[in-house]
Order: structure tokens, then C-alpha cells, then sequence
């Protein structure tokens, strides 16, 4: 027998499963899973979370018809077709929820939806919230959305967003072949179905307890750094953590750096814990707040991690932003990330006082940032590491404009060539990985600085120059979008395929001026009032302009 394993995306799953290339034999279940389990599944897609391998065995099998979650399927004779060992219940829904509400589905179980403001996944259907199998289908998206008015540019990209993570993320499938007998394909099933013991309710519960027993004896903030891990924010710093934790324990009181670990290990046991079971869901909120409303997606785009603890207290205290609150917070967090180095000391004075209001506090925090100099800001192209605050800012200016992946990197992510590089199933592991974001582009140029700017550089998995260089120049016209969110326009393009790299890196750092300065002052709001009625944000992705435009 013979093994093969290949990745396919969920969209070529389903496409395969309707036009009959997997065949569900007598001897497997049928469709049992419910609501808990189908929401779930997609809550895994969405955080990037392996949701298991399917297992097939390569079988003839003759002209048949079938259902597939209420889908007629129409299955032709194939002499290579697969007969589905492992992973019936995933295939089952994804094809269902692909098909829900297309008039061939009418099983409740997959009108599942996603809703907006919370970043959950819920049974359906539901009035106002996003249908799953809406989201997966750009034609249908495109449709709902102009179908709803009132949806904010917030809610139109997370809409987007999430029809990128559906439409990219890879399930591997293990391809059995060589199996002698019938027999030997139903002891296989056996196996693979009927090895393990399933685990019970207390089972579940007991290693939590345990996991978070060893945790707090080792250190109080090792919780927290699990949390941020599996909300796929990256690995806080150990000290970063101790503040979080301390910055709910005792929010009103301002705590030096020096002083932080010695304090964390004066809380006893109990406090510790409770502070630690406070933080938990605070953290939670600040995470949410920060890679949805603040559009920083990671821990290493955060150009200044000491907002974060502020966030985790403000949230302890007050709840989640919220309305006029949000706004200002988004500002003070963008604002932040302008300042020098020197200037940022100011945010380790942020952890007190606390205002009345989550209002007035969060109009505090942006008083007590220092007012811009009269020039306006310009961004640092020398930076081209996300080692330093700078660095970051341009990651995330360079982000806004959803570039793609270019050049296969299997050695830190497994999508392909096209995919968006914001999705979550590619982002996570590129960022929690020791590489940098950035990939030089052409040649050095000896006696040119301007070789070691950030116009000669992308954002992009690792990749060598060679092998960025063949992508770009051999990509044909109908490729070009994918180029444009690397502000690569068709001039640079040229002058690239000309190797007159010295212009080409002159022209696409006036690009990246403009499209990081535009990124930064969309959130930061200098120059605006923060008073009275807040002008409305506008949309990252469609107010930051490609290299292409």
C-alpha cells in the first residue's frame, strides 16, 4: 500500500466532493454532526487551527448518483475515484454550507453565519449576520454586501477578509492506493475510526485545571502568553504578560519596569489567579480591538508593545471600546506608533491615573501624548526590519495594501502563489516564525545607498531576489493585480525588466511615502478635533492607494 498526501483548499474540496471524485461507502456514518461541531470547524479555519487530515483510498468505482449534505451529485465511472476512510463529517459540511441557501440545501445545520461586531461563528440562519456560504462565494459576497447599506467600512472588509481565509486555507488529504481486497479497505476504516478512546467531558476539564495548576505555580503569566499564542496574536514577551496581568490587579497604580517581576511574585496564589482569570478575557477584548478596529494583526507589528497592557487595563475597567471610546483609542494607538523612541517614554506613565468615563479616559491617554512636530510625518525608508518601531510602521503601511504571495515558502507557510498575505493561515505562522517580513529585491548596488531602502524591499515570506525577480517580470497582464499590492506598477515594472534598478527603487519609494504616510495619518487623525462629533474612519484597504493606481 501506498501513501500520498497533497493540500487542497477548501473551495477544490468541494468543487471535487460535487462532481463526484469522493465516494462515501456503506460502512461510514452518515452526516451527524451538529451545530457545535460545524461552527466550530470554521472557527478553526478562521484562527488557522489544523482541522485534521481527510483520508481516502484510491478505488474503482462505478457511475453512480448520490447526496452529499442534500446536494445531488452525479458521479461518473472512475477507475482512480476515492472512497472516503477518514474525514466524512468535515467534507459533508463544507459542502452543505457551500451550498446553503443556493436551493439545493435545506438543513438548518449549515446556514451557519458569522457575525460582524463579534467575531463569531453562530448557528443560522440570522438576520444580520454574514451566511458562511455567502462569504465563501466572492459573486454571492459581492450581492449581500450591496444588499446591506448600512454596513460600515469596517464591517465591508471583514466581509473580505474572511472570504480570503475561507477561499486560501489548505486541508491535507492522505491518498491510500494499492489496497488488495474489500476486506482489507474495511479493516483499514476500522482502524483509523476505532483506535482511539474518546475523551470525556471530565477528562476535558481535568487537564484544563491541571494545564492551568502548573502554569500559575510556574509563572502567572504563562496563561496569558498561551492565550495571545491561540488567538494567533504571537508569543508576548515574558515581561510584556507580567504587565498585563499586573495591569489588572492593580490598575490604578503606576508600576516601574524595574519593579514589574519583583511585584508579580509578591501577589499570592490566590490573587494571582484571579488576576490572572480577570486579564484572561481583557486580553481577549484588546486583541480583538487591536487586529480588527486597529488593523495590527500580530504582536511584531505592534510598534509599541507598552500599549498593550494600557489596553488591558482600560478594558478590565470599562469593558470593550466601544462607539466614540474606539475611536479615540484607535487614534492613541496610531499616534503612539508616530513617535520617536524618546518621545514613547511617555507611554510607560499611561497605567495611571484612570479617568470617570471610558470616554474621558481614553481622551486622557491622547493628551498625553507629545503634539507632532510642525512638519508632518514622513516615514523612515531606511527601516527595513520590523526590529524597530519604524520598521513596523512601514510593515503595516506596506500590509494595507493586501499584498500577495509571490514565491512558494514552504519552509514557513504552505500556501500557494496568489494567496492574500493577511490571511490568518498564512500570516500567524510567517510572524511567529524568527523571520523577517522583509525580502531584499534586486542586486546591492555598491556606492548607492539608496540599495538599502525600503523601496528595495518587499513584503513577503522568504524568498531570494532570484526567485522574486523571475515572479515579477514573467508575470503576464491578466497577473498584474497581484503585483499592483506590492507597489509594483507597470513603469517600475519596466524599469525592473530593464535592470535600471536604481530608478526602479527612486519610483516605488515615492510610492511607499505616499501609501505608509496615508496608512498612519488614516488612523492617527492628526490635525483633526478630538472633540465634539469624530469624523467616521475610513477603510484601510480602500483608502490607501496601490502601487498600481
Amino acid at each position: 500500500m501506498q501513501q500520498k498526501v497533497s493540500l487542497y483548499t477548501l473551495p477544490d474540496l468541494v468543487r471535487m466532493a460535487v462532481k463526484g471524485r469522493f465516494r462515501v461507502r456503506a460502512f461510514t456514518r452518515p452526516a451527524v454532526w451538529g451545530h457545535r461541531q460545524i461552527t466550530e470547524l470554521f472557527d478553526s479555519v478562521h484562527r488557522g487551527f489544523p482541522i485534521g487530515t481527510i483520508t481516502v483510498a484510491e478505488q474503482p468505482a462505478p457511475e453512480e448518483d448520490l447526496r452529499i449534505a442534500g446536494v445531488p451529485v452525479h458521479a461518473p465511472a472512475d477507475r482512480h475515484a476515492w472512497t472516503v476512510l477518514d474525514g466524512v463529517q468535515r467534507l459533508t459540511t463544507l459542502v452543505g454550507v457551500w451550498n446553503y441557501r443556493l436551493g439545493q440545501v435545506d438543513d438548518d445545520r449549515y446556514a451557519v453565519c458569522y457575525d460582524l461586531d463579534s467575531d463569531r461563528f453562530l448557528p443560522g440562519p440570522r438576520r444580520d449576520a454574514l451566511p458562511v456560504g455567502v462569504a465563501c462565494q466572492a459573486d454571492r459576497l459581492a450581492s449581500w454586501i450591496a444588499e446591506h447599506p448600512f454596513l460600515t467600512e469596517d464591517n465591508i472588509s471583514e466581509c473580505w477578509r474572511l472570504h480570503a481565509v475561507l477561499t486560501s486555507y489548505q486541508v491535507p488529504v492522505t491518498e491510500l492506493s494499492g489496497i488488495e481486497s474489500k476486506e482489507s479497505l474495511y479493516l483499514l476504516f476500522t482502524r483509523i475510526n476505532g483506535a482511539g478512546v474518546g475523551l470525556a467531558r471530565s477528562d476535558i476539564t481535568r487537564a484544563r485545571h491541571e494545564a492551568d495548576a502548573r502554569t500559575l505555580l510556574v509563572s502567572g503569566e504563562q496563561p496569558l502568553i498561551r492565550q495571545s499564542e491561540q488567538l494567533g496574536f504571537g508569543r508576548l514577551p515574558e515581561a510584556l504578560a507580567v504587565q498585563c496581568v499586573l495591569a489588572v490587579a492593580e490598575p490604578r497604580e503606576r508600576i516601574p519596569k524595574s519593579a514589574l517581576r519583583k511585584r508579580m511574585d509578591s501577589l499570592s496564589a490566590s490573587a494571582t489567579r484571579e488576576a490572572v482569570e480577570q486579564a484572561r478575557p481583557a486580553l481577549e477584548a484588546s486583541l480583538r480591538f487591536l487586529r480588527k478596529q486597529a488593523r495590527i494583526p500580530h504582536i511584531r507589528l505592534l510598534p509599541y508593545p507598552e500599549v498593550l497592557p494600557v489596553l488591558v487595563r482600560f478594558t478590565s475597567v470599562f469593558g470593550p471600546p466601544a462607539g466614540r471610546t474606539q475611536e479615540l483609542l484607535r487614534r492613541w494607538i496610531w499616534r503612539s506608533a508616530m513617535l520617536t523612541r524618546q518621545q514613547a517614554s511617555v507611554l510607560n506613565e499611561a497605567q495611571a491615573p484612570l479617568g470617570s468615563t471610558p470616554e474621558s479616559e481614553a481622551a486622557r491617554l491622547l493628551r498625553s501624548l507629545p503634539h507632532p512636530e510642525p512638519q508632518p510625518f514622513q516615514p523612515d525608508l531606511e527601516s527595513t526590519t520590523v526590529q524597530r518601531p519604524e520598521g513596523r510602521l512601514n510593515a503595516l503601511g506596506l500590509l494595507s495594501a493586501e499584498p500577495s504571495l509571490l514565491v512558494p515558502s514552504a519552509s514557513v507557510v504552505r500556501d500557494q502563489p496568489g494567496a492574500p498575505l493577511s490571511v490568518s493561515s498564512l500570516l500567524t505562522p510567517w510572524l511567529d516564525s524568527e523571520h523577517d517580513l522583509f525580502c531584499r529585491l534586486t542586486p546591492q548596488m555598491p556606492g548607492h545607498p539608496q540599495s538599502a531602502t525600503l523601496g528595495n524591499y518587499l513584503l513577503h515570506p522568504p524568498a531570494s531576489p532570484e526567485a522574486l525577480l523571475h515572479a515579477i517580470t514573467s508575470q503576464d497582464a491578466q497577473a498584474s493585480s497581484l503585483l499592483a499590492g506590492h507597489f509594483l506598477d507597470p513603469h517600475g515594472i519596466q524599469l525592473l525588466s530593464s535592470q535600471k534598478y536604481e530608478e526602479f527603487v527612486q519610483h516605488r519609494e515615492d510610492l511607499l511615502k505616499t501609501a505608509i504616510t496615508h496608512r498612519a495619518q488614516s488612523f492617527a487623525r492628526w490635525g483633526f478635533k478630538d472633540r465634539g462629533r469624530l469624523p467616521s474612519l475610513p477603510d484601510s484597504a480602500r483608502d490607501t492607494p496601490k502601487g498600481a493606481q
